[in-house]
């Protein structure tokens, strides 16, 4: 391990060229560049996101190291990084995101104190489509090392995590085979389940480090885009599926915690196919029913008793495993894509948003 680095960041590429300037650009923080190691992880790009990169190499070799390879999706960036990285902990980050430069700073001096398995800190989301700039942090004592077990069953941490809080010790993945979904889209939840069951200790840090740019148009939880890759939702699901049998659950609070993620996504899985986009093919989708059953019992059980929501008290899952796993009726999407309608227009008004 290079000791020199305190942080490895790894930025999985693809067809970015129209953000990318702006998100290496944000990983600029003068005296402190040498401690910092970026990994931009070209995907195959068709576009000049290769070439961007490179000037940023060519320009600070001490930090910016491109990996060019073919296409394999998010998951085989983040595993080409996690062979390749030389930093004392490991953070993701998108190419159409961006850092705060100053938070960055505030960081980089941190980690040189601090040696948790995982650190917290901030975010803030922007973007265009009426969605203004947004505050998103943790209500735990900043500063002070805690052990995971006291907060991972918290509804503020388990219901709130996403990858762009996270920074991992890099020892984490030390005698650890994690691998990353390859060939699909979405994989960022594994990045929050898996890796969080070696987790022993975490410090909260209070900066808003990462801004997380949302509206974009192709982005993966675009609802055009969620319809097309409703199949890698299903691989992803399965996945996650073997990663929770692979986990130590032998403390209440981490299977707690790997419990409400995993549902979390199993539920939205159905969700998407029975209840959000009608006439789709939810062959995928007996077979990881057929699956949970086995597995995971008692989600199993609690999925079937999911309704379309508080008003409308139909169970879906239920109806369409007593069916024989045959078409629900076309009114059934009706009804959900009304109340979800009406659900999205009320948050507006109130300022309250799904990231």
């Amino acid at each position: 391990m290079n000791m020199d680095k305190l942080l490895t960041l790894i930025i999985p590429t693809y067809n970015m060229e129209r953000y990318l300037s702006t998100c290496l650009d944000s990983l600029l923080v003068g005296e402190q560049q040498a401690q910092l190691e970026v990994l931009v992880v070209n995907d195959g790009s068709k576009d000049s996101s290769s070439a961007i990169a490179h000037e940023y190499m060519e320009r600070h070799p001490e930090t910016f190291r491109v990996i060019d390879k073919e296409n394999g999706n998010y998951g085989s960036c983040i595993n080409r990084g996690l062979k390749e990285m030389t930093g004392k902990f490991v953070k993701v980050l998108d190419a159409d995101d961006h850092f705060n430069t100053d938070e960055l700073r505030k960081l980089l001096q941190k980690l040189a104190t601090v040696d948790s398995d995982l650190l917290l800190t901030d975010n803030t989301i922007f973007g265009d489509n009426d969605i203004s700039k947004k505050y998103y942090g943790f209500p735990f004592t900043p500063e002070v090392e805690m052990a995971f077990t006291d907060i991972c069953g918290k509804d503020e941490f388990k219901g709130c995590i996403q990858m762009h809080h996270v920074t991992y010790n890099r020892r984490i993945f030390e005698g650890f085979s994690y691998h990353q979904t390859e060939g699909i889209s979405y994989t960022d939840m594994e990045w929050i389940f898996l890796p969080m069951s070696r987790v022993a200790t975490v410090t909260y840090l209070p900066l808003p480090l990462y801004c997380y740019l949302v509206g974009r148009e192709g982005q993966t939880v675009a609802p055009q885009q969620m319809k097309r890759s409703a199949e890698h939702q299903a691989i992803l699901v399965n996945d996650l599926l073997t990663h929770y049998e692979q986990a130590d659950k032998s403390k209440p609070a981490i299977c707690d915690y790997l419990n409400f993620r995993l549902a979390r996504q199993v539920k939205y899985l159905y969700r998407i196919y029975l209840a959000e986009f009608p006439g789709m093919d939810c062959d995928k989708l007996v077979q990881i029913d057929q699956r949970l059953q086995q597995v995971h019992p008692a989600l199993y059980e609690e999925v079937g008793r999911r309704t379309m929501g508080p008003f409308i008290r139909i169970h879906y899952v239920r109806y369409w495993r007593r069916h024989g796993y045959a078409a629900q009726p076309k009114y059934f999407y009706t009804l959900f894509n009304a109340y979800n309608k009406t659900l999205n227009f009320t948050k507006k008004l109130l300022g309250i948003y799904n990231v």
